[in-house]
C-alpha cells in the first residue's frame, strides 16, 4: 500500500512538472515563436505590416524604374486596405486581408515625407470613368499591396500600381529583415509589367 501511494505521488509530481514547462525550453525560458514567423492561419501583426510594407511603398514611389513615373508625379497615394496574395496579378472580387488599421497610420506617418499617402475601402471610389480612360482621381494612384510570403526573414510582397487605362505597373519585391536596419527591400523577382 505504501509503495503504490509513493508511486501516485511521483506520477503527480512529474505531470505537474510536465505542463508547467510545457511552454519553456531547456533553459526555463519561455519557448516563443521565431521573429517574423507568422501563423499559416493569420497574416502579419500590424507592427510586421507596417515594418515592410513600408519600404516597400517607399521604394516603388521613389523609384522611376519601377513605377514608371517621375518623383513627386502624384498628389495622392491610395493604397487598398487590404493586401491580396497575387497582387501583381489582376485581382478582381477576390477578398483579401485587411491592412490592420494602426498599421494603416503607421505607414501612414512614416511616409508622410515621400507622399500624401490615403488608404481606401473601394477602388472604384477613387477612379474616375467618365472619360472614356479609367484614370485615379485627384492626380493620384491606387496601389494594391500583395500579402507578404514567405517564412522568418526574407518575404515576398508583390505591388500593383494604376495611375490610368494607359499608365501602371506590377511587380514583386524582395524584402529581407537585416539587423542593424529591420525590413528593406533588397531586390525584386520574377516578371515585372509596365502598361
Amino acid at each position: 500500500m505504501r509503495r503504490t501511494f509513493v508511486i501516485v505521488i511521483a506520477a503527480g509530481a512529474l505531470a505537474v512538472a510536465g505542463a508547467g514547462s510545457a511552454g519553456c525550453t531547456r533553459s526555463g525560458r519561455p519557448s516563443v515563436p521565431p521573429t517574423g514567423q507568422a501563423s499559416a492561419a493569420h497574416g502579419p501583426s500590424g507592427v510586421k505590416q507596417a515594418a515592410i510594407y513600408v519600404p516597400v511603398l517607399r521604394r516603388y514611389l521613389t523609384t522611376p524604374q519601377e513605377n514608371s513615373f517621375p518623383p513627386n508625379t502624384f498628389k495622392t497615394v491610395y493604397v487598398l486596405d487590404r493586401s491580396y496574395p497575387a497582387a501583381a496579378v489582376h485581382v478582381g472580387n477576390k477578398r483579401g486581408t485587411l491592412i490592420a488599421p494602426d498599421a494603416q497610420h503607421q505607414i501612414t506617418a512614416a511616409l508622410g515625407r515621400t507622399a500624401h499617402v490615403a488608404f481606401v475601402t473601394d477602388a472604384d471610389a477613387v477612379i474616375d470613368k467618365n472619360h472614356g480612360c479609367a484614370q485615379v482621381k485627384n492626380g493620384g494612384i491606387l496601389i494594391t499591396l500583395g500579402t507578404p510570403y514567405g517564412k522568418g526573414r526574407a518575404v515576398k510582397v508583390a505591388i500593383d500600381g494604376f495611375v490610368a487605362c494607359l499608365g501602371g505597373t506590377r511587380l514583386t519585391y524582395i524584402v529581407k529583415h537585416l539587423d542593424d536596419t529591420g525590413w528593406r527591400v533588397t531586390g525584386t523577382t520574377g516578371s515585372m509589367e509596365i502598361a
